[in-house]
């Protein structure tokens, strides 16, 4: 008779590791809103606690443990002078370059955003699920009750809080934006329309693959406005104008092609019929619309992350993500053909669709 037990770890370790997952959001969080990594870069040979703690007025034990955290996070790196074995904290290059604010495509208003909006947002997450409405969940994080058209607010929230959302929307969309214009031959369209454009960094992208093409970004006078802050680089922004104007209300500037990034999932399906029943009647026969977006797989099984967003643009916006599936019929709905589905390279289970006016 065999004798021998199996020792198993308790609780599981992939329990475990989510049951403790905020606490790792937060030492990310904290670590970035006071510019830790922007500070180390300064101090390239490393900084002690207390130097750390004196220069952002710190208490010096908590943020002793909040550094010892972040190192074992692999968030920064801890060393010790032989002689005195006195603890010396730096940068990981390679963990430095996206959450310093200096850098190109860094991750700073990324962070900012899930930090200050989502985090509180969904602390709430199961008042949203027990009304299914996302109303109140906003009324208990941040005191103030929102319709369900909750992007005609995102601008207006605060100063501050528009900022990062546009910020961190740029940096992510500077990222894909190059992959979705280069997924299908689009030289057949003179005129481009990005609706809900935002920063444009999709319309840049397509400017520069298409230059002889024209390129509009139809958006919020709120979110133009700021656009202007995001991107400095008059050059660059010669090559695209920037309308303002509400899409559900306003007409939208000709096209042959109007573009939908990261658009479609904000808004409930009514808004989602609407824009699209719109698109198509701004149309001329052979005019198209691209639509960029995180896709979940046909069974919603996977991937994490477009899994994960399906919940954010539920608590968020009344939005939703969608299976290619679910794309291709509701783009053959509102009179769409010649379908077609392209994943974009670089950037996990984002897609790029089009679809044609016959």
């Amino acid at each position: 008779m065999d004798n021998e037990t199996k020792s198993t770890l308790w609780p599981p370790p992939l329990v475990l590791d989510i049951f403790t997952g905020f606490q790792k959001s937060q030492a990310l969080f904290v670590t970035t809103e006071l510019q830790l990594y922007d500070l180390l870069a300064i101090h390239q040979n490393g900084m002690t606690a207390n130097e750390i703690a004196s220069k952002k007025k710190l208490n010096l034990d908590a943020t002793e443990r909040i550094l010892d955290y972040a190192t074992g996070l692999k968030l920064i790196k801890k060393d010790f002078k032989s002689e005195s074995k006195t603890a010396i904290y730096s940068n990981y290059p390679e963990i430095a370059e996206v959450l310093q604010s200096s850098k190109p495509n860094n991750m700073v208003a990324a962070i900012k955003y899930a930090s200050r909006i989502q985090y509180p947002l969904y602390q709430h997450l199961i008042t949203m699920i027990k009304s299914g409405k996302n109303t109140e969940t906003y009324k208990k994080a941040f005191g103030f009750e929102v319709t369900t058209e909750i992007c005609e607010h995102l601008y207006e929230f605060d100063k501050d809080y528009s900022e990062t959302f546009l910020q961190f929307m740029h940096q992510l969309s500077s990222i894909t934006s190059p992959g979705v214009a280069k997924a299908f031959d689009l030289s057949p369209f003179c005129e481009i329309c990005d609706l809900g454009g935002g920063s444009g960094a999709l319309a840049y992208a397509l400017a520069s693959e298409y230059p002889d093409a024209t390129v509009t970004v139809f958006d919020l006078a709120t979110a133009v406005e700021a656009a202007q802050k995001i991107t400095p680089d008059k050059t660059e922004r010669q090559k695209v104008k920037f309308v303002s104007g509400d899409f559900f209300q306003d007409e939208f500037p000709p096209a042959s092609l109007y573009t939908f990034a990261r658009t479609i999932q904000d808004w409930p399906d009514e808004k989602v019929h609407q824009l699209l029943d719109k698109t198509f009647k701004s149309l001329e026969s052979g005019g198209a619309i691209l639509i960029a977006e995180l896709l979940m797989n046909e069974t919603k099984t996977g991937p994490l992350y477009p899994l994960g967003a399906n919940v954010q643009m539920m608590i968020e916006r009344s939005g939703r993500q969608r299976t290619e599936t679910e794309y291709r019929l509701l783009l053959e709905k509102h009179g769409f053909v010649d379908f077609e589905c392209k994943f974009v390279e670089g950037y996990s289970s984002y897609h790029a669709i089009i679809a044609k006016k016959p």
